[in-house]
Formats: structure tokens, C-alpha cells, sequence
């Protein structure tokens, strides 16, 4: 997804929440694992709101590796000192 598909601000820029948390399970019957990011819904980081999402085996080792790229991406970047590459 191209970084013009994201949600944005009425000014322009990109509608971000930090994660203030996190927590995984797998759903009773074993078939699918659930993920619930919270996320601050504010500068002062005192407000905070949460989405809850279930996925399957496929989709969470799909994010794992996508997580685990950006993660490396971000680890070169900024042990040369340059701002950080593309996102996805």
C-alpha cells in the first residue's frame, strides 16, 4: 500500500498514533491467533484507544517478516545516520 492510500490529517500529513501496548492470544479453538494494539490517541499520550484484530497462521507470519524488515530497514538507516527508508 502506497503511503497516499493512508489515512491523513485535514492539513496533509499522515494520521499516526504511537503504540502505548500490546497484547496476543490464541482464540479458543487453535484455528486463528488475536492481536490487540493500543494506541495513544493523543500527544500527552494520556488518552488511548484500542483496535482488536484475529488473524490466521499465514497473515501473522506475513507480519511478522514485514515487521521484522521494516525493523532491520530502520536499524541500517540509522547506523549510517539517514533518515529511514520506505515503510512497506
Amino acid at each position: 500500500m502506497a503511503l497516499n492510500d493512508w489515512k491523513k490529517h485535514p492539513g496533509g500529513g499522515l494520521a499516526i498514533n504511537p503504540i502505548v501496548g500490546y497484547e496476543t492470544a490464541a482464540m479458543v479453538d487453535g484455528m486463528a491467533g488475536m492481536i490487540r494494539l493500543e494506541f495513544a490517541l493523543d500527544p500527552t499520550m494520556q488518552r488511548s484507544d484500542a483496535v482488536q484484530l484475529v488473524a490466521t497462521p499465514k497473515q501473522l507470519e506475513d507480519l511478522i517478516l514485514a515487521l521484522r524488515d521494516l525493523a532491520d530497514n530502520l536499524n541500517v538507516s540509522q547506523a549510517v545516520g539517514r533518515p529511514a527508508g520506505k515503510l512497506s
